[in-house]
């Protein structure tokens, strides 16, 4: 069995969650603030605002490879390797053996951090170095390289910002049901094609890697996604079971927010096809 969470934003919410499934949470996603080292060290995504009364797994964290302020360049000539030796001793003092994912979806505009032809260098010198810092207070800490699921729009081969399997445990790669949708045509679409999920299952197995969900779910509040769409659920769950040699987590996006919809509680078939899988998630790591 993997470990399988999710991501809220509340105690309560991830309490909620875990008790809809009928399953404790395996790990937890948080994300530190974005702006400045300072917001990044701060503490807040650690205290019991966040982590549910006696949470027993792990976190899924999601941390900038540059703060809101900062620079790549700077990042990949090592200005900030004390920042993440101090990030590092920070999560491992509670979560020695948490998934740690530096920069992650790269492949996509959206970050300050995202990867392009020009800088796809530097972006891999800093998550180097972001790894290196890391486990240099944690060494048991797991790392994520963590796409987005596809090509993306920044890098014409995602594969350009692999930064080496030295420095990397865990491939993963986010999904959410939209573009299209997750009907039969769209999964076979999403599974085979260039960067889908066949490849990026496939790349990991060749570099010697666990696989991750570190975020997935259906996105409701996306004209183009396939609205409250159980099938979605069927599809990732029956693709995870496939691949249960590689699969070291999931964690399923619980966002309300009108933005996303992705949260179970307003998607109903979504979450009875979900509530469903959690008897059948008992394989064994491979």
């Amino acid at each position: 069995m993997w470990d399988s969470g999710s991501a809220g934003h509340m105690a309560d919410q991830n309490a909620a969650f875990a008790q809809a499934r009928g399953k404790p949470l395996d790990v937890l996603g948080v994300a530190p603030t974005r702006d400045t080292w300072k917001d990044v060290l701060g503490d807040w995504w650690l205290s019991p605002s966040t982590i549910p009364k006696n949470f027993k797994g792990t976190l899924n964290v999601a941390v900038p490879l540059i703060p809101d302020d900062g620079d790549l360049t700077d990042a990949a000539n090592g200005a900030y390797d004390e920042y993440w030796r101090q990030l590092g001793l920070m999560i491992a003092k509670k979560y020695p053996t948490a998934y740690v994912r530096p920069g992650w979806e790269m492949n996509i505009h959206n970050w300050k951090w995202s990867a392009n032809p020009d800088n796809v260098a530097e972006f891999k010198e800093a998550f180097r170095r972001a790894s290196k810092g890391l486990k240099r207070a944690g060494p048991q800490l797991r790392i994520v390289w963590n796409v987005n699921e596809g090509k993306g729009d920044t890098l014409p081969d995602a594969t350009m910002a692999w930064p080496g399997d030295d420095v990397v445990d865990i491939v993963g790669m986010d999904a959410y049901d939209w573009s299209p949708p997750y009907d039969a045509k769209g999964w076979e679409k999403h599974r085979t094609k260039d960067q889908g999920w066949d490849y990026w299952g496939a790349f990991a197995r060749q570099h010697g890697k666990k696989f991750a969900l570190p975020e997935w779910g259906v996105i409701a509040g996306n004209e183009d996604s396939g609205g409250d769409n159980p099938a979605f659920i069927n599809y990732a769950y029956g693709w995870m079971r496939q691949n249960v040699d590689i699969m070291a987590f999931e964690t399923y996006f619980d966002e309300e927010a009108d933005y996303c919809r992705c949260a179970l509680t307003v998607n109903p078939k979504a979450q009875a096809a979900y509530n469903a899988w959690m008897p059948r998630l008992v394989a064994p790591k491979g």
